[in-house]
């Protein structure tokens, strides 16, 4: 029987992984911290916990005990419910108004206004640290960004 002889040499390095912002080939992939999301969410709508939690809500007033996975839908809207900034529906549609306003100027992106609303950011520099593009569109103008946040928390339910 032939032995195999071990040595106590690490193996040898792999040869370093492509950024996660490109591909093999070198086109460009999917990168959130860059808005690259892909075409598949090219022209979709990000949700905000408050919406969530209206859609949640009225598929259970509808639909109530017909639905398989209730208990899963009731467990989803409790957490929504949690984390959610506006209580009302006509609070969240004049939030939605202003910040379809702000993204119709181009101050900010529909999937940035998302993570600011979802992590509940109401200040600029925490804003600029945890959305990386934001870093960018703001740079050397954080009054600019934290205006818009005051604008934004205004609409905040109580």
């Amino acid at each position: 029987a032939e032995r195999r002889r071990t040595t106590s040499k690490e193996p040898d390095a792999s040869p370093p992984s492509p950024s996660p912002a490109k591909k093999m080939d070198g086109k460009d992939q999917e990168d959130a911290a860059q808005l690259k999301l892909g075409e598949d969410f090219k022209d979709a709508r990000c949700l905000w916990n408050a919406e969530v939690a209206i859609i949640l809500d009225t598929t259970l007033k509808r639909a109530g005990n017909k639905l398989r996975n209730v208990g899963m839908i009731e467990e989803t809207l409790n957490y929504v419910n949690k984390f959610k900034n506006f209580r009302t529906k006509s609070d969240v549609q004049e939030a939605r108004r202003f910040a379809g306003e702000e993204m119709k100027k181009g101050v900010i992106e529909e999937f940035e206004m998302a993570e600011i609303n979802n992590c509940g950011i109401i200040n600029a520099e925490e804003a600029m640290e945890l959305i990386p593009t934001l870093n960018d569109k703001f740079s050397n103008r954080e009054d600019e960004l934290q205006s818009f946040l005051d604008d934004l928390a205004e609409k905040f339910s109580d």
